[in-house]
């Protein structure tokens, strides 16, 4: 295990790396959509028009990290840097992890997650929070290990905002 975990590079993901990262999305979406047997398909050309979008822009809706082995990418995550008023303190969002399945169980996720935690704390940040799917008990089991906290007495909630930019471009 050692010598996987020395072998591996962590870098910030580039406009170059949005294929692979959407790809790796898509795998990501199929192994979910497996768990509960939903609709596994995925526009991997949306996503990519996506993750360029919103993360190689003049102002960054999210950060990516490219975890590799000789070069070939094995992983990846997505993050956002904010405010956490509860504790009035920076932390790190945390949107997804992803590794590759021949590369889970090495301790890979564990250095992804400590190489984020660096990030938050060369940034001023005191906390990283993330949410996880309740049906990925492999990825809780995970996150526990880490001694990571659930926090329960929240829920997380969503309402869809359209963009003003893009009204016009679903309409037109």
């Amino acid at each position: 295990m050692g010598e996987v975990k020395e072998s591996v590079s962590i870098r910030p993901g580039t406009e170059q790396d949005v294929p692979v990262l959407a790809q790796m999305s898509a795998e990501f979406h199929v192994e979910m959509a497996a768990i509960d047997g939903s609709d596994p398909s995925y526009d991997i050309d949306k996503a990519a028009r996506a993750l360029r979008r919103c993360g190689f822009c003049e102002d960054p809706l999210f950060y990516s990290l490219v975890a590799e082995v000789e070069g070939a990418p094995i992983g990846f995550a997505l993050y956002s840097v904010g405010f956490w008023p509860d504790w009035m303190e920076g932390k790190i969002h945390l949107t997804d992890l992803y590794l590759r399945a021949g590369w889970r169980s090495r301790g890979l996720g564990r250095v992804m997650m400590e190489h984020l935690a660096e990030i938050g704390r060369a940034r001023g940040c005191g906390l990283m929070l993330w949410s996880v799917w309740a049906k990925n008990k492999r990825a809780s089991a995970f996150y526990e290990r880490l001694g990571a906290k659930l926090i329960d007495d929240e829920l997380l909630m969503e309402w869809p905002i359209e963009p003003r930019g893009r009204q016009a471009e679903s309409s037109g």
